[in-house]
């Protein structure tokens, strides 16, 4: 059983809903058409509304990366859409089962578990649980699935300024059922695979880091369901080699 820290690598940044997804607005077009562009790898779904009247003027799920055109909007809308978008298909949340994201012989420790009082206090983060981990410790994938997103640019230096909060690099992953795996606060320039690849459990896919807004090297790891436009973390149980358990459902 892994040991319980209390202030070591903790993570305070917040892993947003917020998909890498575009709304291009043609005003020369004559038929009241928009362009909606999504760069993640797997399903997105999106709304477009009327953000005065909070109207729903098209709801779908992107099969990404792709450029899908909505047209015949209504003439009237045209200069207030209003774009959401959630990573993911809608799905019911299952409570599975996923293995260690990282070697039994790491360095480790539990610095921040589920509904932790530093950063895991909302509905993205709520089941997230914070690894303190030596710099540079190969991260593994939890569960097989495909790489949806990839972020692998910042710089590795930690830090507590509201600057920091979207400064982390992360890996998505998403499974069969629909469920994803974010790992974050990853070394810098240390992601090994790319978005669309699929990768087996056990896969090294990065390297434990300090990126973004964070307090020591560490692996923020959640699996986050798209409930119908709403993202939510969901309670896992996580299993070493030997078949123990080292993460409950009850935290």
């Amino acid at each position: 059983m892994l040991r319980t820290l209390i202030a070591a690598g903790l993570s305070l940044l917040v892993f947003s809903a917020v998909a890498n997804t575009r709304l291009n607005v043609n005003r020369q077009s004559r038929e009241n058409a928009v362009s909606i562009e999504t760069e993640l790898f797997g399903p997105v779904q999106i709304q477009l509304r009327d953000r005065i009247t909070s109207e729903v003027l098209d709801e779908r799920i992107l099969r990404g990366p792709v450029t899908e055109t909505v047209a015949g909007l209504p003439a009237a809308s045209m200069n207030r859409l209003q774009l959401l978008s959630v990573p993911g298909r809608p799905a019911v949340p299952q409570l599975l089962e996923y293995r260690r994201p990282f070697s039994e012989n790491a360095n480790t420790a539990i610095s921040q578990g589920f509904h932790g009082r530093a950063s895991h206090n909302d509905a993205l983060n709520a089941y997230a649980v914070d690894f303190a981990l030596l710099l540079g410790t190969p991260v593994l994938a939890a569960r097989n699935g495909i790489v949806m997103e990839v972020i692998d640019g910042f710089p590795d230096r930690g830090g507590t300024r509201d600057s920091d909060l979207d400064n982390a690099n992360l890996v998505r992953i998403v499974h069969d059922d629909g469920s994803m795996a974010v790992y974050g606060h990853l070394l810098e320039d240390s992601v090994t695979v790319t978005p669309g690849q699929w990768v087996p459990a056990g896969a090294v896919i990065a390297q434990s880091g300090n990126s973004g807004y964070s307090h020591g090297p560490h692996l923020h790891f959640a699996v986050q369901v798209n409930t119908g436009m709403a993202l939510v973390s969901v309670p896992f149980v996580m299993r070493g080699v030997d078949g123990a358990v080292i993460i409950a459902p009850d935290g």
